[in-house]
């Protein structure tokens, strides 16, 4: 008798989990395809106040302090940080572009080097967590474009080194299809949509990790699927990843889903571009290194040991090449 309640407990919890799991996939299909846009917020003030804790953190522990500025769009207002040394002031910047839920101090491991060669500018994407504020919904890629556009435009920026990492490749993308001349070149780092949509598993695990009403053990789950991290590297007590894990639980992002640069676009694109790939990446796969091939001027490189991370993961290394590639691009 016990073995038959066993049994049907076991039967009650799978059809329970299954049910679940639909839910949350039908959920991610109709949030990032069939949802109509809106202002992108936080759910809550704790939950925004978690979050800027950690961001106030991270960036305070830089070295080399920036100089603040807050850009205004038709969309909202942009928080821009620039590091400008003496030394390499006169020189074509770096402009970043921040992944999914992280903002500008994700930048944290890369900037003392690349400082070193030329200026920077990091920020805050509209409709994304960080100090930038969205006022009016952003109706498709294409106005995300213009007020990339329009910050630039503000920061009285000619040309730049565009460097993008995860979703923050496909908005770099996005801006130098719409944009080209103003690009001097592209970096793409783990990118998600830009060349290629992720698989349907990165789509639902981006879902888990974003519902606050699940135990911590799932969403740390959920962030190690999505990255190919160990699960204890994402429960890390590390202020980045404390500030990144507050912004997928307690802010409702609000971008329009990309759509991959067409063939035409990419054999179009005159300015070199580099693609860095993880070894261990579950957002990028082969189709994206067949996809990239399209690019007349391009740079591979699979980093070795490497997750989605791959930015944090090897910083010395990584601006190193990048210092070449951008020496190159301007012969």
């Amino acid at each position: 008798m016990d073995k038959q309640k066993k049994s049907k407990k076991r039967i009650r919890i799978g059809i329970l989990s299954f049910i679940f799991l639909l839910l949350c996939s039908i959920y991610t299909v109709r949030d990032l395809f069939f949802s109509a846009p809106d202002v992108g917020h936080f759910k809550s003030q704790p939950g925004q106040e978690d979050y800027q804790h950690y961001y106030d953190k991270v960036l305070a522990s830089l070295e080399a302090q920036p100089v603040s500025h807050d850009v205004e769009t038709s969309w909202g207002t942009y928080r821009v940080y620039e590091w400008r040394p003496e030394a390499v002031k006169d020189k074509t910047p770096i402009l970043l572009f921040p992944g999914h839920s992280s903002g500008a101090p994700m930048w944290r491991d890369l900037i003392p080097y690349l400082l070193k060669d030329r200026p920077v500018y990091a920020f805050d994407a509209l409709g994304d967590a960080g100090m930038s504020k969205q006022s009016l919904p952003f109706e498709d890629t294409k106005a995300v474009s213009q007020a990339v556009y329009q910050m630039i435009t503000g920061l009285k920026l000619e040309k730049a080194h565009l460097v993008g990492h995860s979703f923050g490749s496909s908005t770099a993308a996005g801006y130098a299809k719409d944009y080209p001349e103003n690009v001097a070149s592209l970096t793409l780092l783990e990118p998600a949509f830009a060349l290629n949509y992720p698989k349907a598993s990165v789509f639902f695990w981006a879902t888990v990790s974003g519902l606050e009403f699940l135990p911590e053990s799932w969403r740390n789950k959920a962030l190690a699927e999505i990255s190919g991290e160990e699960v204890s590297d994402v429960a890390s007590q590390d202020d980045m990843a404390l500030m990144i894990k507050a912004a997928s639980s307690s802010y409702s992002n609000e971008l329009p889903t990309p759509q991959p640069i067409s063939g035409d676009v990419l054999k179009s694109w005159k300015f070199p571009v580099y693609l860095a790939l993880a070894e261990k990446s579950k957002v990028t796969s082969q189709s994206t290194t067949d996809n990239a091939k399209a690019i007349k001027n391009l740079t591979v490189k699979k980093w070795k040991n490497t997750t989605h991370s791959l930015p944090m993961e090897v910083p010395a290394e990584l601006t190193q090449e990048l210092i070449s590639f951008w020496k190159k691009a301007e012969e």
